[in-house]
């Protein structure tokens, strides 16, 4: 956390005291128009919430003595003559056309008849047009809803299961066989409102003959309080004992009944909504009395009530009105005098607030200029002092102690700065000091960058220890510091092994090759540690030219590749830099890039390349060769993107990519009856994959995935990462031989691995690298290699795979021999799946 100023620290109290006081203020004012609004709002909507009570009274009673009058009508029409469909019709028409005309919120008017489930109906369309609704056996016993009047009307609508005798508006009336008003439901028809019905029963002879239903929709009853919410703005709203949304004043209207419903684009409903939700339905005592809320989207306070709608028998439902009101409404002219208040407090207490603000800032400003020289300080300016005069002890005192403290950093600073530029082993410059030193240079004539790296150093460290390989730079640094004495030769140790040595005076590339043999020269000496004499060598990366200046980073970045350069190579003591270099690096860096998206987008496609049985030709098995089919480079050989995969690790994605594409691949052919069920899928495993802590899960997991059964799959790794990870026979090898895979050793001869050590390790299979092939016909020691190599796994229970097979020459000899399968351009080159042989190659092979 930030620390205050002094200034701030004084101003603090100051101005919490007038904001606390502020607030008390406001509080004040803010509380008596509270009470003042809170019983002018409840006189309000006490009023208001009574209107509403009556008006629905007549909105409701009105729909339902005209439902019961039609029912009566009907009933007396029936007892004195029977009434044909055509005459319901007319009857329904005419009631629907006159009697209702004066209620625009009556919808629906329509009878069911219990005798055969006939039902008669109509209802207003949009336009405001009576439309006929119609179940009877001129329907064939299906409800049709035509777009006029009359059968021959077009059908909008129809429904052959409706039957009105189970509706809920039919049921109340017919068992109780007396007018009511029903709960509320969602009509059967194309549209599925939701309605309240007033129903009464048609009693001829003292039985029920069926029941006339009048509908009022909701969306009415949201207009109803629509048009009384307009005129004073708000929210209105009615909902019954379960907490079932009825109707609400907002736009939109519910297409189904819900319990306290979200409104859309309606904060004030919502809001209202949630304060009366939590407990509902209201006790008996808390009905009547306001509550008060906010609303934050700048629609201000409200007040609400909630009052039970008492309405006479035969409405049987328990409704309940919720009214809230703004407060604005209430108190216009209160809330104008308490903003008037409030604007004074604040007015009079900003101006208090910049007096006292006026003079802390001029008690404080010596304490400032301190502050600003302590910025200054720590901005790197160390030898920054403060020379203006303090008046005040205290300010004296603290001056004294910061020109102290800057002196004694400045000190500090220049021997740390030492320690970053010189090394503190050899004494030489550390990469840092040398860019410091050539920065500074300015010659017209070129020069020469060497960097020396020492070779094997870590194999050194490892054998002498920590300290022994100390003293061996040490003395590097003391040869290369004397040959360098007296010249303006700058050295440097600029990595743990490595050394640069820039050399100014050397004009031409003649005198740079003779100082750089020079430079290796000293390495021709041994080095006593301890007791011992050891000789070490090295190689250099070498730029010339003006590496001088504001070109000594690039030249220490090219000197760097080109000493990688030379240690790949096995002859050249030192490599000079070259353009190509750094465009091999750019292009490694390009490719690791899209090999990466390659990774990703599956780019990768497997060919296979078959083994052949020499007994008797038959395809048995096949080598997973991986491709990359990339969208910019074509189809990429994998001698050019493998070891960069291996570098960057990819090769664990690009490895598991390959091979689960390639049991996928296998399985689908054994399945197909292409490839025989004994068939071995071959599949390069690196060393990386295999020292990855999860492979052997991930290997597990493919198999379950591909459904490729262990036997059938054999995993090569090369004879000489095996050298170079002993620990992987004893271990990771032992794991996947566990799962039933068999393993081969891949490229065998070219490793140096001794017979004892083979015998030591757990593998299926010895693939005879294809150097000892090529020239087996012609060169007997070849041939012998391989026949000893035969003999001596011939009691080890190991196949023998030869590869590299060019001619039958060497096909037919290799069988002679002894040697169990073969793999070769002769039989086929690595082919994608669809080219693959199925049976035998015996035209390959020569006839005994």
């Amino acid at each position: 956390m930030r620390p205050l100023s002094i200034r701030a620290a004084v101003m603090l109290p100051v101005f919490l005291v007038l904001t606390f006081t502020l607030i008390v203020i406001i509080l004040t004012i803010n509380n008596h128009y509270r009470t003042s609004s809170q019983f002018v709002g409840k006189l309000l909507l006490d009023d208001y919430s009574q209107g509403i009570e009556l008006d629905l009274r007549q909105y409701l009673q009105h729909p339902f003595n005209a439902n019961v009058f039609v029912a009566e009508r009907l009933a007396a029409r029936l007892q004195a003559a029977p009434i044909n469909n055509k005459g319901l019709r007319d009857y329904l028409l005419s009631s629907h056309t006159s009697l209702y005309q004066a209620m625009p919120y009556m919808q629906v008017l329509s009878i069911g008849v219990d005798a055969n489930g006939d039902y008669f109906g109509y209802r207003k369309n949009q336009a405001g047009q009576s439309i006929l609704m119609e179940r009877s056996d001129a329907t064939q016993g299906t409800l049709r809803i035509f777009d006029g009047r009359t059968l021959n009307a077009n059908i909008v609508y129809q429904d052959s299961h409706y039957d009105p005798r189970v509706r809920p508006w039919y049921i109340p009336a017919f068992n109780r066989e007396q007018p009511r008003w029903t709960d509320i439901y969602l009509d059967a028809d194309e549209i599925g409102e939701v309605s309240l019905s007033a129903i009464a029963p048609v009693q001829v002879s003292g039985e029920v003959w069926g029941v006339v239903a009048s509908d009022i929709k909701l969306n009415a009853f949201n207009r109803f309080l629509s048009e009384r919410q307009q005129k004073l703005g708000g929210a209105l709203f009615i909902v019954d004992d379960e907490g079932r949304m009825i109707a609400h004043s907002g736009n939109s209207s519910p297409s189904n009944i819900l319990h306290f419903p979200n409104i859309t684009n309606n904060s004030v409903l919502n809001a209202t909504i949630n304060e009366i939700s939590a407990d509902w339905p209201p006790e008996p005592e808390k009905l009547g009395k306001s509550f008060h809320f906010d609303i934050h989207e700048k629609q201000g306070h409200f007040y609400g009530t909630v009052k039970k709608i008492a309405l006479p028998p035969p409405f049987q439902h328990q409704w309940y009105v919720v009214a809230a009101l703004p407060d604005q409404l209430l108190l216009e002219s209160l809330l104008s005098q308490q903003e008037i208040s409030i604007y004074l407090v604040i007015a009079i207490s900003v101006i208090g607030l910049v007096i006292v603000y006026l003079i802390i800032r001029q008690l404080t400003r010596p304490l400032r200029d301190t502050a600003e020289a302590a910025a200054k300080l720590a901005s790197g300016n160390l030898t920054y002092r403060i020379n203006t005069p303090a008046n005040l002890r205290e300010i004296a005192i603290l001056k004294d102690a910061f020109n102290n403290m800057s002196g004694k950093m400045q000190e500090s600073f220049n021997r740390l700065r030492q320690q970053v530029r010189q090394d503190n082993l050899t004494q030489l410059y550390t990469r840092e000091g040398l860019i410091e030193q050539a920065a500074g240079l300015r010659y017209r004539s070129p020069n020469t960058l060497a960097i020396l790296g020492v070779n094997g150093f870590r194999d050194i460290n490892d054998s002498l220890g920590q300290d022994g390989g100390d003293v061996l730079l040490c003395a590097i640094a003391q040869r290369l510091t004397d040959l360098a004495d007296g010249s303006s030769m700058l050295i440097a140790r600029v990595r743990g092994d490595e050394f640069a040595v820039l050399a100014p005076h050397t004009t031409n590339r003649t005198q740079s090759e003779a100082l750089v043999s020079q430079l290796l020269s000293l390495f021709n000496r041994p080095v006593t540690i301890g007791n011992d004499d050891v000789l070490v060598d090295a190689c250099a990366g070498v730029v010339f030219g003006y590496t001088y200046g504001d070109a000594i980073h690039e030249s220490l970045q090219h000197a760097g590749l080109a000493l990688s350069e030379a240690k790949r190579s096995d002859a050249a003591m030192y490599v000079y830099f070259e353009a190509s270099m750094q465009a091999r690096v750019q292009e490694q860096s390009r490719l690791l890039l899209e090999l990466h998206h390659a990774v990703q987008h599956h780019e990768f496609v497997v060919f296979y390349q078959p083994f052949v049985r020499l007994s008797d030709g038959y395809f048995c098995g096949a080598e997973a060769l991986v491709r990359w089919e990339s969208p910019s480079r074509g189809m990429v050989s994998p001698a050019e993107f493998i070891p960069v995969a291996e570098q960057s690790g990819l090769i664990n994605q690009i490895g598991m990519q390959v091979l689960e594409q390639a049991a996928f691949d296998t399985v689908a052919q054994i399945e197909a009856g292409r490839w025989p069920a004994h068939f071995q899928l071959h599949v390069n495993l690196s060393a990386r994959q295999l020292l990855s802590a999860d492979f052997i899960d991930k290997l597990e997991q493919v198999l379950t995935r591909t459904q490729l059964p262990p036997e059938n799959l054999t995993l090569e790794i090369t004879e000489s990462q095996l050298m170079s990870h002993e620990h992987l026979a004893t271990s990771g090898l032992t794991k996947i031989r566990a799962l039933g895979i068999k393993i081969a050793i891949d490229d065998f001869g070219t490793g140096y691995s001794s017979l004892a050590y083979l015998h030591q390790m757990a593998f299926d299979s010895l693939k005879i690298d294809r150097s000892f092939v090529h020239s087996m016909t012609e060169n007997s020691t070849n041939q012998r290699i391989i026949e000893a190599v035969v003999a001596m796994t011939r009691g080890m229970d190991v196949h023998l795979v030869a590869e590299g097979i060019e001619t039958k020459e060497e096909a037919a000899r290799l069988r002679e021999i002894g040697c169990h399968y073969a793999q070769g351009f002769l039989f086929a080159r690595p082919l994608p799946l669809a080219e693959q042989p199925t049976e035998r190659v015996t035209d390959k092979l020569p006839t005994r």
